[in-house]
């Protein structure tokens, strides 16, 4: 029996076992795609292209329509490229496609720590790091040919994505369709968003009123889903203004029975 693919899902995320983790961020970067996708979504998934990713040992190709993305915003020019490769058989059996972002300069000479250097400290350039990786996901979907239904940001590093969206949507018919479901996984006190480096005019740079990433992503997003795990994040985030009151947001326990189900349960509520 041929199933039927009822919702295309982006899942864009800066960790995914086995090509990069360095973080929680990398929990549930594999199974709740795959969930999605044994359901009958239709799902694609976005990262980071980083220099110790081996490009043999993975079996990343080049798509054509993604060797140059060429993309502006506010009189600012871009580009990037991306290539395409499948999750390794010894994760799944499924064949769930890993798109690379890939840009050189941003992604390529990070180290294993990925946001640190290697005395533990924050970089510096994060925030325009994933500024750019938030805006860049957004752009590449032409090129794609394919625009989904609901992008899932997957914690910090994708918290622009939803902000973006609602600032580009009225540029493309496409875009104004697609929904955000941002998914916060850790409190993220230690990481303190710094908005003035943006390259953005200062009437949407003032919307960024917060130093709070989780707060960006959670004010701006369609749904939002805390997810506890070993730590409870969702005792310190709900005191947050981006999440008190917010009836859009939701708590799940990555250690329920049910998380998969109950996570696959609220995907399929957004409409």
């Amino acid at each position: 029996m041929v199933k039927i693919m009822n919702k295309k899902i982006f899942y864009v995320t800066s960790e995914m076992e086995p090509f990069a983790s360095a973080s929680n961020l990398s929990q549930n970067s594999n199974s709740l795609p795959l969930y999605l996708q044994d359901s009958s979504y239709d799902v694609r998934c976005l990262m980071p292209k980083y220099g110790f990713i081996s490009e043999r040992k993975y079996i990343l190709r080049e798509v054509i329509r993604l060797k140059e993305i060429l993309f502006n915003l506010d009189s600012v020019s871009y580009s990037c490229s991306a290539k395409s490769a499948f999750l390794p058989k010894n994760i799944s059996s499924t064949r769930l496609q890993v798109y690379f972002l890939e840009n050189e300069d941003l992604f390529g000479e990070l180290n294993n720590l990925l946001y640190k250097s290697k005395n533990g400290r924050y970089l510096l350039d994060n925030e325009s790091r994933y500024f750019f990786y938030s805006l860049a996901s957004i752009k590449m979907l032409p090129n794609l040919f394919w625009y989904p239904d609901v992008i899932i940001c997957n914690g910090w590093t994708s918290a622009f994505i939803p902000f973006l969206l609602n600032h580009l949507k009225n540029e493309d018919s496409n875009l104004s369709k697609i929904k955000t479901i941002y998914l916060a996984n850790s409190n993220d006190n230690e990481i303190i968003l710094n908005s003035s480096v943006l390259n953005l005019n200062d009437s949407i740079k003032s919307k960024l009123n917060t130093d709070s990433y989780n707060e960006v992503g959670s004010s701006s997003a369609d749904m939002t889903i805390i997810i506890d795990h070993e730590i409870k994040v969702s005792k310190d985030l709900m005191k947050k203004k981006g999440f008190k009151g917010n009836k859009n947001c939701h708590i799940l326990d990555s250690k329920d029975e049910n998380f998969l189900k109950n996570f696959s349960d609220l995907i399929k509520s957004v409409k």
